[in-house]
C-alpha cells in the first residue's frame, strides 16, 4: 500500500514538472514584458528652448509627431533563468524586431488635470528559431507575438499607462500543423503618478528618485495556468542616474544605427539597489538608442535601435540620420532658470527657423503642472509672446540638480505640431554660483576585476581592497560663466588632491576623476571624503559660498559570514532541513539567504529566504550539492558549498489477479488459466528509463511469459488456496516482496449467446444489434449452457425477457433452454439470461435486445355517401381492430369539421370532436359534410376513414291563417293574415322569408297587380279593403332558396247603405232567425270534433288554418292574437322567446362559426315600416304523426338509404324527383262552411313532416 502511494506521488511530481515547463516558459515571456512596461513607453519628440531640443546645450524634452517610427533589434536571453528553474527545458535567445510608432496625440485626465499625451503602438514577433526550444525533451520552435499600446505624457515623457497582449505558441519538431497554443495573455499596467524615467534637461551625473503606484491587471486564456495569477499592485521607489555620455557600447557591442554617438546612459535601480537595466537616450532621434531590462531572476532583454523614420522631416536616412523637421514650434525662455512665482516672457517661433513662418495661427500654451492654459496667436512672422508665472509647484522627481523642473508645451491643435521645453526653477539665482554637487557624483566600484556603478539610494558601500572611482562634478548654477579655479578632494585616509576646474558656462559642470582604494585594514563604518570647490576663494563673483563644500559618505563593511547545518540522511521525497539562520553580518546588518540546490544533475533550483531556513526533498537518492549565498544590506555576499545525502527507496509493487476477461479476481475455477499482474510497480526515485526501473520474479510459478516479466500467466490445476509471491528489484539493488493467495474454486458454468427464433427460423440482428418483431408475435428464446459433466444436467437457466418487467422471468433446467415469449409493448426490450450450477455459481449474464414494432390499428370504411334530411339524426359505428394487447386501449375520434383544426396540431381532419365507437349527428343545413373517424393505439399509431354525408333540404310548406274574420269582409275593413303555420324543419323555420302579394295592389307601379311583393313578414295586415274578390298569395322561401306558395281569396262586399239590416229583418222576419240558429249548432259540433282529433289544447293555438271549417260561434277568429314572442330574424319579424320560454341552443354552434353580427338586420325594413306593436299568437307544439311509407320505386331504395329513412322522407324524395309544384291552399270564395272531411285533411297536412 505504501509503495502504491509513493508511486502516485511520483506520477504527480512528473506531471507537475511537465506543466511547470510550460508555466515557466510563460513566465520567461511575461516577466520581461512586465519590466518592459517601464522602458517601452518613453518615445520622445523634439522641442525648442533657445536651441532646438536643448536647454543651454543640454538635452531637453523632445517632441514627437504622429507617424514617428522606431525599429529595434530585440534579443531575449533567458538561458540563465532556465538553468536555475529546475525544468527540463532549453531555449535559445529569442530574436526579432520590435516596432514603436506614434499614432495619436490626445487628452486624458489624470488626477483632475487635463493632460496632453502621445499614443504609441508597439508590435513585435519573436522566435527561438527551428529547434531553438526544448520542452520536456521535445524540440521545436517557440514563437511570441506582441502587440501593445502605450500612453506617454508629452511634457516630460512620463509613462501613464501601457497595454499589451502576448500570443505564445510552440511548434513541436518545427511542424506548424502540430502547433500548440500555449497562452494568450493581455496586460494592462497603470502608473500613479506617471513614471518619469527622464528628468529633463539631462546632465551627466544627474540623479533623481521617484515613488509611484504600479498596478497590473492580467487577463487571457491558457491551458497551463490562470493568467489572473499575474495581477500585481503595489508601491515602488526607483532611482535613476546618468552615468555616461557618448557612443552606446556594452561589452564591446554597438547598435546598428550610426547617428547616436552623443547618447546619455541612464541607469535604473529598484528600492533595494538591484539594477533594473539602463537606457541609452539619443537626443538626435528623440528617444532611446539602446534599452536593456535585466532581472535578478536571470533574464536580460535588449532593444538595439536599427532605424528611425521621423514624420514630416527632410534629409533623413532610416539607419543613420534623423534629418530635420519640415516645420517646428520653438520656445524661448528669458533665462536658463527662474525663481518660484516669477513671471517671465515666453517667446514662440512657429516655422521661422524653417523659413516657413505660420502667421496668424492660434496656438495653445500648456503649463500643466500649474494648470495654466494660454492661447497665443502668431503674428505675420509666425511669432508670439506670452507672460507666464513659473509657479511654485514641485514635480514628482526629487532631483540633484534643481529645485524643480516643469514641462511647458506649445502646440497647434490643427496640425498637431508640438513644441516643448523645461522651466528650471531654483530657490536662488546669482551671476556665478559654484557648487560641490555631491548628489551628482558617479561612483564606480571595481572588485575582483568586476566593475559596478553604485547608487546613492542605497549608499556607497565598499569592502577593504575595493577600488572606488569618483567622477566628481563642479557645477555652476549661476547665470553667467564662472572663471577657472580648482577643486580640492580629501580622501578618507587624509590624502589631499587638487585638480584644476576650467571656466564653466551657466548651469554647466566640469568633472574630475579621483580613485581611492579602500585600505585592507580599514575599520568598519562610515568613511568621509570631502570636496571643496574654489578652496582658495579666487572666484570673487561666486554669490553663494555655502554650497562650495560637500562630503561623500563611504560605508566600509565586511562580507557576511555564511553558516549552515543540514539535516539529511532521509529517504527520497522526505524533507531535508537546511538551516542557515546562524549566518551573520560582521558589520551588524541583516542578511538574506539563497539556497542554490542541485535538483537533478545539471539543474539548479533557487530558493530565497529572509530567515535563512528552508526544507527540500529530492526524487532520487544520492549525494546532492547545495550552495548557500548569504547577502547583507550592502549587497555583499558570502558563499559556502555543502551536500545532502538522500537515501534510496525500495521499489513499490502492487499485484492483481485477473481472469481471461481481465476481471480482477481472488478466486478462479479449477483447470483455468489465471494471470498475475504486477505492472503497477516501479521505483519512484530511479533514474533508469521507463520500463527498466524494476525487475520482477515469480518464485514457484511456471509463467508463460518467463520468470522476469511484470505478468505471470499459469494454469490453476488444483483446487484450494494457492500462495503467490512476486519479488521486485530496483536499479540500486533494493527489493520488495509481495505475497497473496488465490482460491481455486469450482468452475462456474458458461453460457453461449442467446438466440431468438420466429416462424421456425433463427432471427439475425440488424445493424444496431437488435432483433425485430411486431407486438404480440410469439417467438422462442433459445440458449445453450456448458459446465463440468457432473453439473451440466442440473443447470438452471433463467431468462428475464424484458427489463421493463422485473417480475417476468422464465426458468428451465438443463444445458439448453427454450422459452416461449411475446411482447405486448413496442420499443426496446433488454433480454438477459444467466445460468446457475448446483453450487449456485453463476455464469456471465448474456444479453440481447429485441425491438418490438407497434402494429397500427385498422378501421373499416364507413361506406359511401350517406343522404339525410336536415335536422335528422344519422348514426355511424366504427369497426376497428388491433393486436390483442392494444385493442382495449384504442381511442376513436370523430372529426365533424375537417376544415377546422380544433386541436391546432396542423392537421385539420384528425380532431376529437366526438369520441367513441358510435357517432350520432344531425345537420341543420343542406350540403355535403365529411366525417372522419380516426382510431389511435397506445403508441400513437392511427388509421382513418372518411365518409361524406349529403344533407338534403326539405322544402317549406306555406300556409295562411288569419287573425280576423275573412268570411264577412266589407269594404273598408282591415284583415290580418299570417304564415306562422307554414311548416319547415326547426333549424330552417326561424330563417323563412314570407313574401305577400295581393292582386288589389300594384306596389311596384308597373301596371300589374300580381307577380310582385307587396309585403315581407310573417303577418300581413291589409287595411281599408276595397270591395271585390281579391287573391292574396303567400310565398315562403327557406335558406336554401326553395319555396312554396299558397293563396287565399278574399271576398269584400260593398259597404251596405244605411238601415240596410233593419230592412232585411223586416223582410225575412222569423225565418232568418231560424236559419242562423241551425248554422250555429252545426259549427259548434264541428268545432268540438276538430278539437278532439287534434289532441292539443286550443288555448295554445295561435292560428287556425283558414281551410278549417268556419263557424259563427267559438271560432279561431273570436280571440285576439297576443303580442309576438319571436325575435326578429333576418327573414322576418319574430320576438325572442321570453325567459319563461327558453329557446333551444344550436347543437351545431361548435362547428358553425357564429355570424359576425349578433342580431341580424330585418331584411323587410326597406319595405315594411316597423309596427308600433306587433302582435302574434303563441305557436303550438305539435307532436308529429308517424307517416306512412310511400311506395318504394322500381329501382329500389336510393343509394345509401335505410328503410327508416325512406319511411320518414320518401315522400319528399319522390316530390323532389317529380318536380311537383307546390301545393296550393284551398281558396275561400264565399262564406259557406267547408265539410268536416276537408277540414280534417287540411289539419293532417299541417301535421305532416
Amino acid at each position: 500500500m505504501r509503495g502504491s502511494q509513493v508511486g502516485e506521488l511520483h506520477r504527480r511530481v512528473m506531471l507537475k514538472q511537465r506543466s511547470l515547463a510550460f508555466i515557466l516558459i510563460l513566465l520567461l515571456i511575461t516577466m520581461p514584458w512586465m519590466a518592459m512596461l517601464e522602458s517601452e513607453e518613453d518615445e520622445l519628440k523634439e522641442t525648442n528652448i533657445l536651441s532646438s531640443g536643448t536647454l543651454n546645450g543640454w538635452p531637453d524634452v523632445p517632441t514627437w509627431r504622429i507617424g514617428d517610427k522606431y525599429t529595434y533589434e530585440t534579443q531575449f536571453d533567458v538561458q540563465q533563468l532556465i538553468q536555475q528553474a529546475n525544468v527540463s527545458a532549453s531555449l535559445n535567445t529569442l530574436t526579432g524586431d520590435t516596432t514603436y510608432e506614434v499614432v495619436d496625440i490626445l487628452f486624458i485626465t489624470i488626477d483632475g488635470v487635463q493632460t496632453l499625451a502621445y499614443k504609441m503602438d508597439v508590435d513585435g514577433d519573436f522566435s527561438s528559431g527551428n529547434s531553438g526550444a526544448t520542452l520536456e525533451g521535445v524540440s521545436g520552435k517557440l514563437q511570441i507575438g506582441y502587440t501593445g499600446e502605450d500612453l506617454i505624457r508629452v511634457r516630460d515623457l512620463g509613462v501613464i499607462n501601457s497595454e499589451f497582449t502576448l500570443d505564445v505558441t510552440f511548434d513541436p519538431l518545427n511542424f506548424g500543423f502540430l502547433r500548440q497554443y500555449i497562452a494568450t495573455i493581455s496586460f494592462d499596467t497603470s502608473y500613479t503618478p506617471a513614471k518619469e524615467k527622464y528628468d529633463f534637461p539631462l546632465h551627466t551625473g544627474d540623479q533623481w528618485y521617484m515613488g509611484f503606484m504600479a498596478s497590473t491587471d492580467v487577463s487571457g486564456s491558457s491551458d497551463y495556468f490562470d493568467p489572473s495569477e499575474f495581477d500585481t499592485a503595489g508601491y515602488e521607489n526607483n532611482s535613476w542616474q546618468i552615468t555616461a555620455n557618448g557612443v552606446p557600447t556594452e561589452s564591446g557591442n554597438n547598435i546598428k544605427y550610426t547617428g547616436c554617438d552623443d547618447s546619455y546612459k541612464i541607469n535604473e535601480w529598484n528600492a533595494t539597489g538591484v539594477s533594473q537595466g539602463f537606457n541609452w537616450y539619443c537626443p538626435a532621434v528623440r528617444y532611446n538608442s539602446w534599452m536593456r531590462v535585466s532581472n535578478a531572476a536571470g533574464f536580460t532583454i535588449d532593444w538595439l535601435l536599427k532605424s528611425y523614420q521621423p514624420a514630416q522631416s527632410s534629409g533623413d536616412v532610416a539607419g543613420s540620420n534623423p534629418g530635420t523637421r519640415d516645420l517646428e514650434i520653438e520656445i524661448g525662455l528669458q533665462g536658463i532658470a527662474t525663481l518660484p512665482d516669477v513671471e517671465q516672457a515666453i517667446t514662440i517661433d512657429y516655422g521661422g527657423q524653417q523659413n516657413n513662418p505660420q502667421a496668424n495661427t492660434n496656438l495653445q500654451m500648456r503649463y500643466e503642472m500649474a494648470g495654466t492654459l494660454l492661447n497665443p496667436t502668431t503674428d505675420s512672422n509666425g511669432q508670439a509672446t506670452e507672460i507666464l508665472n513659473s509657479s511654485n509647484v514641485l514635480d514628482t522627481t526629487n532631483s540633484s540638480d534643481d529645485y524643480t523642473s516643469n514641462g511647458l508645451i506649445v502646440w497647434d491643435p490643427a496640425t498637431e505640431i508640438i513644441g516643448a521645453t523645461t522651466i528650471v526653477i531654483d530657490l536662488s539665482l546669482t551671476p556665478v554660483d559654484l557648487i560641490a554637487q555631491a548628489d551628482a557624483i558617479i561612483v564606480t566600484r571595481i572588485r575582483d576585476g568586476n566593475s559596478q556603478i553604485l547608487t546613492k539610494s542605497i549608499g556607497y558601500n565598499s569592502l577593504p581592497g575595493d577600488l572606488l572611482s569618483f567622477s566628481i562634478p563642479t557645477q555652476n548654477r549661476g547665470l553667467l560663466s564662472s572663471p577657472a579655479t580648482e577643486v580640492e578632494i580629501i580622501t578618507p585616509d587624509g590624502t589631499s588632491i587638487r585638480e584644476p576646474v576650467p571656466s564653466i558656462p551657466s548651469y554647466g559642470e566640469a568633472r574630475v576623476v579621483v580613485n581611492w582604494t579602500v585600505p585592507a585594514a580599514a575599520s568598519i563604518g562610515i568613511q568621509t571624503m570631502s570636496i571643496t570647490v574654489d578652496p582658495d576663494e579666487t572666484v570673487t563673483e561666486d554669490g553663494n559660498r555655502s554650497n562650495n563644500y560637500a562630503e561623500v559618505e563611504i560605508f566600509v563593511g565586511r562580507v557576511p559570514t555564511a553558516q549552515i547545518t543540514v539535516t539529511d540522511g532521509v529517504f527520497t521525497f522526505e524533507n531535508v532541513t537546511l538551516d542557515a539562520s546562524a549566518s551573520f553580518d560582521e558589520d551588524t546588518g541583516d542578511v538574506e539567504c539563497r539556497f542554490a540546490i542541485e535538483k537533478k544533475p545539471g539543474l539548479i533550483e533557487n530558493i530565497d529566504s529572509e530567515d535563512c531556513w528552508t526544507q527540500y526533498n529530492w526524487s532520487d537518492g544520492g549525494i546532492w550539492s547545495i550552495t548557500l549565498i548569504v547577502t547583507d544590506d550592502e549587497l555583499d555576499t558570502d558563499e559556502i558549498d555543502i551536500t545532502a545525502e538522500v537515501l534510496n527507496r525500495a521499489p513499490y509493487m502492487n499485484i492483481t489477479i485477473v481472469d481471461s476477461f481481465a476481471n480482477e479476481i481472488n478466486s478462479i475455477g479449477v483447470n483455468q488459466f489465471v494471470k498475475i499482474d504486477a505492472t503497477d510497480s516501479g521505483d519512484i526515485d530511479t533514474i533508469s528509463p521507463s520500463g527498466q526501473q524494476v525487475t520482477i520474479t515469480w518464485p514457484g510459478l511456471n509463467c508463460q511469459e518467463g520468470t522476469t516479466q511484470p505478468t505471470c500467466t499459469f494454469l490453476a490445476s488444483e483446487e484450494g488456496m494457492l500462495d503467490i509471491t512476486a519479488v521486485a528489484e530496483d536499479d540500486d539493488g533494493a527489493t520488495t516482496t509481495v505475497s497473496t493467495t488465490l482460491d481455486v474454486l469450482n468452475v462456474a458454468p458458461t453460457l453461449a449467446q442467446p438466440e431468438l427464433w420466429y416462424g421456425g427460423q433463427n432471427q439475425s440482428t440488424d445493424s444496431m444489434g437488435y432483433w425485430n418483431l411486431y407486438e404480440d408475435q410469439t417467438a422462442l428464446l433459445r440458449v445453450v449452457a456448458d459446465d463440468t459433466p457432473l453439473d451440466k444436467d442440473t443447470l438452471i437457466i433463467e431468462w428475464m425477457p424484458s427489463d421493463r418487467d422485473v417480475n417476468w422471468t422464465e426458468s428451465t433446467v438443463g444445458p439448453s433452454s427454450t422459452a416461449t415469449v411475446s411482447w405486448p409493448d413496442s420499443g426496446l426490450h433488454n433480454i438477459s439470461v444467466v445460468v446457475y450450477d448446483n453450487d449456485n455459481s453463476q455464469s456471465q449474464i448474456r444479453t440481447g435486445i429485441v425491438n418490438i414494432t407497434n402494429v397500427p390499428p385498422t378501421i373499416e370504411s364507413l361506406g359511401s355517401t350517406q343522404p339525410i334530411f336536415e335536422d335528422d339524426d344519422l348514426t355511424f359505428t366504427a369497426i376497428v381492430s388491433d393486436t390483442a394487447s392494444d385493442v382495449d386501449s384504442l381511442i376513436v375520434c370523430w372529426d365533424l369539421s375537417p376544415m377546422v383544426d380544433t386541436d391546432s396540431d396542423g392537421i385539420s381532419d384528425n380532431d376529437c370532436d366526438e369520441t367513441g365507437l358510435e357517432l350520432t349527428a344531425s345537420w341543420p343545413n343542406m350540403g355535403i359534410r365529411q366525417i372522419t373517424a380516426t382510431v389511435t393505439d397506445d403508441d400513437g399509431a392511427s388509421a382513418s376513414t372518411s365518409v361524406n354525408v349529403s344533407v338534403l333540404n326539405i322544402s317549406p310548406k306555406s300556409k295562411i291563417t288569419n287573425e280576423t274574420d275573412v268570411l264577412a269582409l266589407n269594404e273598408g275593413d282591415n284583415v290580418t293574415l299570417s304564415g306562422i303555420t307554414s311548416t319547415e324543419t326547426p333549424s330552417d323555420k326561424l330563417n323563412l322569408i314570407y313574401a305577400w302579394d295581393s292582386d288589389h295592389l300594384d306596389s311596384d307601379l308597373d301596371g300589374e297587380n300580381t307577380g310582385e311583393v307587396d309585403f315581407y313578414g310573417v303577418e300581413y295586415t291589409i287595411e281599408d279593403l276595397p270591395a271585390g274578390n281579391w287573391i292574396v298569395t303567400l310565398t315562403v322561401t327557406d335558406d336554401d332558396g326553395e319555396s312554396t306558395s299558397t293563396t287565399i281569396e278574399l271576398s269584400v262586399a260593398e259597404k251596405p247603405a244605411d238601415n240596410f239590416l233593419e230592412s232585411i229583418t223586416d223582410t225575412v222576419g222569423g225565418v232568418g232567425s231560424v236559419v242562423i240558429i241551425i248554422l250555429l249548432i252545426v259549427v259548434v259540433g264541428l268545432a268540438a270534433f276538430l278539437l278532439l282529433t287534434r289532441k292539443s289544447d286550443p288555448a295554445n293555438d295561435k292560428y287556425s288554418d283558414l281551410n278549417q271549417i268556419i263557424g259563427t260561434q267559438g271560432s279561431q277568429f273570436s280571440e285576439p292574437i297576443p303580442a309576438q314572442t319571436y325575435q326578429q330574424t333576418e327573414y322576418g319579424a319574430y320576438d325572442q322567446p321570453t325567459q319563461s320560454q327558453p329557446v333551444a341552443q344550436d347543437p351545431y354552434a361548435a362547428y358553425n362559426p357564429a355570424p359576425t353580427q349578433a342580431v341580424a338586420q330585418d331584411p323587410y325594413a326597406a319595405y315594411n315600416p316597423a309596427p308600433t306593436q306587433p302582435v302574434a299568437p303563441q305557436p303550438v307544439a305539435v307532436q308529429p304523426a308517424v307517416p306512412q311509407a310511400p311506395p318504394i320505386p322500381a329501382t329500389g331504395l336510393p343509394q345509401g338509404w335505410t328503410m327508416e329513412q325512406w319511411q320518414h322522407y320518401g315522400a319528399q324524395y319522390l316530390a323532389a324527383q317529380n318536380a311537383a309544384p307546390a301545393p296550393v291552399q284551398p281558396t275561400i270564395t264565399d262564406t259557406r262552411p267547408a265539410t268536416a272531411n276537408s277540414n280534417l285533411t287540411d289539419l293532417l297536412d299541417d301535421l305532416d313532416l
